[in-house]
């Protein structure tokens, strides 16, 4: 008896610890969202020289549907947790959806700059809630013993995207109007569409949540102003080194968006600590190790998107390169990063994580090192 009832709760453990067809297609389905809105942020980059042409606008000006498509995500990202507990998983996943899909059908549609500005718009605030809930996800339903894998999984969903995109901006450029990449990822959202009410559900019950709007104001007020200091500062270092005598005033509207960036963020962090229910429980950032990883991914998301962006444009306007050397000079490292993130998530379940990142380390500082 006591044999039977062994190797019954081992069965059962068993059934526990495998990865069902539901979640991978959830996952996939969610990850299909930040996949395309990750893609067409790298594959515009590539195609700025002609969007230039096109609506003729400058180096500074072109780049802000990319800049506004991370700005909106970075601005949704943070009402994930609020979403979570106030909506149920399918509704989340459609209103993403629904917002990834208008927006590829605008952009497939732009008649001016403007006009593709609000699409990026709706896809950054669509990929800002598919993200974290793909994420959810995995680290709610998913296994104990096979997270880091799965996080793998979402993490290499949304690395391929970078690798493909200046590929895909290359083929754009070349054969066809850059729109028709819109209309050619519409199929996989409609797919993304079909499948996910079917294949996601809800594990954990919905709570009355609130929101305070002031939380929610402070923070688009603190990243707006801050991403537009950012721009000017950029401007007044192009008009000392030109010369212009409006270097002075550029850096004067710098600093006091800076200063209006911080003095938002100040407020939204004593608001938050005096909240009961904050959008962001900023208590976790008294962890020292957390403020460590915290950094060390910030500053690879930095590093990584400012390449994205700096490594074709200054192939194509600096030194006169192809669409198709701009468009394949990313490609080896952004591919290899994406095959190996399920490996990664493997390495993290088998030995913890101190191993797989101290590994990856010593390989990004010898590579550095190498190039020097």
């Amino acid at each position: 008896m006591s044999q039977s009832i062994a190797r019954n709760n081992n069965t059962a453990t068993q059934d526990d610890e495998n990865i069902s067809i539901n979640l991978i297609l959830a996952i996939l389905s969610t990850g299909i969202m930040a996949f395309i809105g990750i893609l067409t942020e790298t594959l515009t980059n590539v195609l700025f020289p002609g969007l230039m042409a096109e609506f003729h606008v400058d180096t500074s000006t072109v780049q802000w549907p990319t800049t506004g498509y991370l700005l909106m995500v970075a601005l949704v990202t943070p009402l994930s947790s609020y979403f979570k507990r106030k909506l149920k998983l399918r509704t989340i996943f459609l209103t993403a959806i629904v917002l990834c899909i208008t927006g590829c059908l605008m952009a497939a549609c732009t008649l001016n700059f403007p006009m593709l500005m609000t699409a990026r718009i709706l896809q950054g605030a669509g990929t800002g809630i598919a993200l974290p809930l793909m994420f959810n996800i995995i680290l709610e339903q998913s296994p104990k013993s096979k997270i880091g894998m799965l996080m793998g999984v979402g993490g290499m969903v949304v690395a391929v995207a970078p690798a493909l995109g200046p590929t895909c901006g290359w083929s754009v450029g070349t054969f066809m109007p850059w729109r028709w990449i819109f209309v050619i990822l519409l199929p996989f959202l409609f797919v993304s569409l079909v499948c996910g009410p079917k294949t996601i559900h809800q594990v954990t019950p919905t709570e009355e949540a609130h929101i305070n709007p002031l939380h929610v104001l402070c923070l688009a007020v603190g990243f707006v102003c801050f991403v537009f200091a950012l721009d000017r500062g950029g401007s007044a270092v192009t008009a000392v080194s030109n010369g212009d005598t409006s270097a002075t005033t550029q850096c004067v509207i710098a600093v006091v968006l800076l200063l209006i960036a911080m003095a938002a963020l100040l407020v939204f962090a004593w608001v938050s600590h005096r909240a009961f229910s904050p959008l962001v429980r900023l208590t976790v950032l008294r962890s020292v190790k957390f403020r460590w990883h915290l950094l060390a991914y910030v500053l690879l998301q930095f590093v990584t998107i400012g390449y994205g962006y700096m490594i074709p444009n200054a192939s194509q306007l600096g030194f006169g390169a192809s669409v198709l050397a701009a468009g394949v000079v990313l490609l080896p490292g952004a591919l290899l990063g994406a095959a190996s993130a399920p490996v990664s998530g493997s390495l993290l379940d088998k030995f913890g994580p101190v191993r797989p990142m101290f590994t990856a380390m010593i390989a990004d500082l010898r590579a550095f090192a190498s190039k020097r």
